[in-house]
């Protein structure tokens, strides 16, 4: 399965293919947000993953991606749920990076959120199956009903 595949699956689709780093899902809010393994370090006694490139965009023309992620980041800030989507990068010094492999078995809910050296970090908590953050429609089941089928 692709990422936008992926995505669509979680109710939440990307609104570019190309340039979104993320999304949010419309039914509850919820932000995902794909995040690099490398990009993964130690802090208050847990693991953080960055969430923002500040950095790297600096001084350079609008990114459509870093915007919308700020926008992402700013809701997580002010308390939406949260899950992060681990992934790994073809080459971690290519830019832009190409993503090789991504964890589609399970997400990690977003804790608290950090600023350090002047980029957000979301806390990473114990992963969670995929099918336990997928929100059914309501009124729909796990299962279909039966259908009389014996006719008229």
């Amino acid at each position: 399965m692709n990422q936008t595949a992926f995505f669509s699956m979680l109710g939440a689709p990307l609104a570019n293919s190309r340039w979104s780093w993320g999304a949010i899902r419309p039914e509850d809010g919820a932000v995902f947000l794909r995040v690099w393994e490398d990009r993964i370090r130690a802090h208050d006694d847990a693991q953080f993953a960055q969430v923002t490139f500040n950095a790297r965009f600096r001084g350079r023309p609008v990114s459509l991606g870093h915007r919308e992620r700020l926008e992402q980041v700013d809701r997580v800030r002010d308390g939406a749920q949260c899950y992060l989507i681990m992934c790994r990068a073809v080459d971690t010094a290519a830019r832009p990076r190409r993503i090789a492999w991504f964890n589609a078995d399970e997400v990690f809910p977003g804790g608290r959120v950090v600023e350090l050296d002047g980029e957000w970090w979301v806390e990473i908590l114990p992963g969670v199956a995929v099918r336990s953050v997928i929100v059914r429609p309501q009124g729909m089941s796990r299962t279909l009903p039966r259908m009389d089928l014996s006719g008229p």
